[in-house]
């Protein structure tokens, strides 16, 4: 894995004992890094339950959805043990991927991967990114902005570190629309889900967590709104699963 600076120095910036270049974050970031820490060797299973098996196939989309040029430099933020990341290296040959995250045992786990090696892994928060204006032609993520304390300025830094024309693409669970499904999606989500998460690991409340935030989150027009408002222009979503988990895009302007 590299472990080269990332394109602004810091003077809180080192590196972790697993090679993952690390930078200081908040109270609240460490609370988050914590709890993802604490799954991170289960997490990838409890992604496949929590989305019945449909994740690979979402993150395929949310790939399609960042409207990636050859040999893009992407930065893939909450990229947890690296599902986003190695979509994009299995599907665009030269690419130059950053992993960030702010859950360095999260990361790790992703190193160990086959083709690990091949992904800059950096420790950061989404909210304060340790790279320059104008780095990256697409920035990706997954499940970042319900954890995430200001939501409008992860998307200002999102903005602010794509190049001219590149785009934002995004994967998030979404609040579950009114219809027939909605009992039996809520259901799912606040008791299934948690029960499911102390059969396979050892910190179910960590799914109590990501259930209570997956119930509040903003739903799919509101995420749009703000995007349009940090900059992004030809905004939109995609919903999936009976309206239960949306990819979201925006492209940076090119004046």
């Amino acid at each position: 894995m590299s472990t080269t600076s990332a394109t602004t120095s810091s003077p809180n910036r080192s590196t972790t004992s697993t090679g993952v270049d690390s930078v200081a974050v908040d109270e609240h970031g460490h609370a988050v890094a914590g709890m993802f820490d604490a799954i991170a060797d289960r997490y990838d299973l409890m992604n496949l339950v929590m989305t019945w098996g449909q994740e690979p196939r979402l993150i395929r989309r949310t790939v399609t959805a960042a409207r990636l040029p050859q040999a893009p430099a992407v930065l893939d933020l909450a990229a947890g043990t690296g599902d986003l990341a190695f979509a994009v290296l299995s599907r665009y040959y030269g690419a130059e991927i950053t992993a960030c995250d702010i859950a360095p045992e999260m990361m790790a786990v992703g190193a160990a991967r086959p083709g690990g090696d091949q992904i800059r892994w950096v420790q950061a928060d989404a909210m304060d990114l340790p790279f320059a204006d104008h780095s990256f032609d697409a920035v990706t993520h997954g499940y970042l902005l319900r954890n995430v304390t200001d939501i409008s300025a992860t998307l200002a830094e999102q903005f602010r570190v794509l190049k001219p024309g590149g785009w934002m693409a995004a994967l998030e669970m979404s609040p579950a629309p009114r219809n027939v499904i909605k009992p039996f999606s809520t259901a799912y989500i606040t008791w299934a889900v948690p029960r499911i998460a102390s059969w396979i690991t050892d910190n179910p409340e960590a799914y109590e967590y990501l259930s209570r935030t997956s119930r509040g989150f903003h739903p799919p027009q509101v995420i749009q709104r703000m995007a349009h408002e940090a900059g992004f222009r030809s905004t939109g979503y995609e919903l999936h699963m009976f309206g239960t988990m949306a990819i979201h895009w925006g492209q940076k302007p090119l004046d």
